[in-house]
């Protein structure tokens, strides 16, 4: 376990704080999206596929109420990190981490039904651009240990009937996510392009999905990480100030 002084980051504006490893990668404003704009309430059970180093537990947990949520994370040191996070932040009543492959989960995934399935999976297709020699940076941001249709197949099997399955990606990877949720019963019901400021295309989209739902999707507002330029300004937009004073999308 590290000495207190090693020093650490602060999650959100709250109490949450986590360690990270520069070596490895640092966490970005995805997941904290994902976990604020799930509709989870306190008594579900939540598993977060490739959950790093913990960010989308330590939020629902920390912030959002959530009693039980599972981390399932391929690689061993980032694991690790994250159960130290788990404990730094004493929720390890509410939280558990896993290590082990979404592909062929452990007995104590398969053994559970869960009522949500999220995960902030790599966005880009392995021959998509230059990989990273670091072989933990490369894993998180490449579909090199996963493809979205494997992710996407492991949170249907995982979830329960009429529970719900969400992602965070990329606006120009949305036509994957339309076949694949539809391909394992997962109906899409809520969609949100995520802006970095006004007068710029969408980088982020939000995707919400229920097993062996009717069809009809919601499609949300935009929603704005800044309110206005970042050139000229860095100011947070009212949305997202909500989202870091209240831990959930407003309403």
């Amino acid at each position: 376990m590290r000495q207190e002084k090693e020093g650490f980051d602060r999650l959100g504006l709250g109490k949450l704080r986590l360690y990270q490893r520069p070596e490895f990668f640092k966490y970005t404003i995805d997941p904290v999206l994902l976990a604020a704009f799930i509709r989870v309430y306190p008594r579900h059970h939540v598993l977060d596929l490739g959950t790093g180093v913990g960010v989308i537990p330590l939020w629902l947990a920390g912030y959002r109420g959530v009693r039980r949520v599972t981390g399932l994370e391929l690689q061993e040191k980032v694991a690790d990190l994250a159960a130290e996070n788990i404990s730094l932040n004493k929720l390890e009543a509410q939280v558990r981490i896993v290590q082990g492959d979404l592909r062929n989960p452990p007995p104590e995934i398969t053994g559970e039904r869960f009522d949500w399935v999220v995960s902030n999976p790599p966005y880009h297709k392995a021959t998509g651009g230059p990989v990273s020699e670091n072989p933990i940076l490369a894993g998180a941001r490449f579909e090199i240990t996963c493809t979205l249709e494997e992710v996407i197949a492991a949170a249907a099997r995982l979830v329960r009937e009429n529970g719900q399955v969400a992602l965070v990606h990329l606006p120009e990877r949305l036509p994957d996510l339309f076949v694949l949720f539809r391909k394992y019963r997962l109906e899409p019901k809520r969609l949100c392009l995520v802006y970095p400021s006004p007068g710029m295309p969408p980088h982020r989209v939000l995707l919400e999905g229920r097993k062996g739902a009717r069809s009809g999707l919601k499609v949300f507002k935009p929603f704005f990480l800044h309110s206005a330029s970042l050139k000229t300004d860095e100011k947070f937009s009212p949305e997202m100030l909500e989202v870091y004073r209240t831990g959930s999308f407003p309403a």
